[in-house]
């Protein structure tokens, strides 16, 4: 099943595979959007989060956009599938921690924070998760159902299934809807729960793989 943002970025894909632009230089547009994301979100009012929510789209459509460009026009490498994770990581990360410390500001509720650095810390463990798949030369460059290395046998199991839903890539489409409706705190809660959660889960998934007992 296609998320709705990979529908809404062909367009924008096919206007990149025109203009001959690398999809490096993609990868790092979308990386320049999430940070004006974090400061937007950090501002602490409603019009700075959906202008964060709107630029946090904006990223998530460009990171699709490089991977398709890529590998249409054949340029795929190391270099940018590791570029992409790594900018990935750091705007997830720092995108719940500009909603937390946004939230605090506008509630004067000092705990807001603090859950916008834990929902941080659970994206930045699941991610460092994929980092781990791809240093070990196996699964996928984004959350999800792992490959078995090669000669092992993989089972798909109903939790890789959960898993494989969870991580279409829409959320930035429920960070929006949460920025218009004004309620940001329960994204927070939401992420401080459940990023922690995905990243428990992603480990028991992984842990075979990770320690060499497939």
């Amino acid at each position: 099943m296609r998320s709705i943002n990979r529908i809404l970025t062909a367009p924008f894909t096919n206007f990149f595979i025109r203009s001959g632009l690398h999809p490096n230089y993609i990868t790092l547009l979308g990386g320049a959007a999430g940070i004006l994301a974090f400061f937007s979100f950090s501002a602490g009012t409603k019009a700075g989060f959906v202008a964060g929510a709107v630029l946090f789209e904006v990223f998530y459509i460009l990171d699709n956009c490089d991977g398709e460009v890529a590998r249409a026009r054949g340029l795929s490498s190391k270099l940018g599938s590791w570029m992409d994770t790594i900018v990935d990581c750091c705007i997830h990360t720092f995108s719940f921690v500009g909603i937390g410390l946004g939230v605090a500001r506008m509630t004067q509720n000092p705990i807001m924070l603090f859950l916008g650095i834990a929902a941080g810390i659970g994206t930045f463990l699941s991610t460092f998760v994929v980092m781990l798949q791809k240093a070990m030369n196996y699964g996928l460059a984004i959350h999800g159902m792992p490959k078995a290395p090669e000669g092992a046998e993989k089972k798909v199991a109903a939790i890789d299934r959960l898993v494989d839903t969870v991580s279409l890539g829409d959320f930035s489409l429920i960070v929006l809807l949460l920025a218009v409706l004004n309620k940001m705190e329960f994204l927070l809660w939401m992420g401080a729960i459940g990023a922690n959660i995905f990243c428990v889960i992603l480990l028991v998934i992984n842990f075979k793989y990770l320690t060499g007992r497939q």
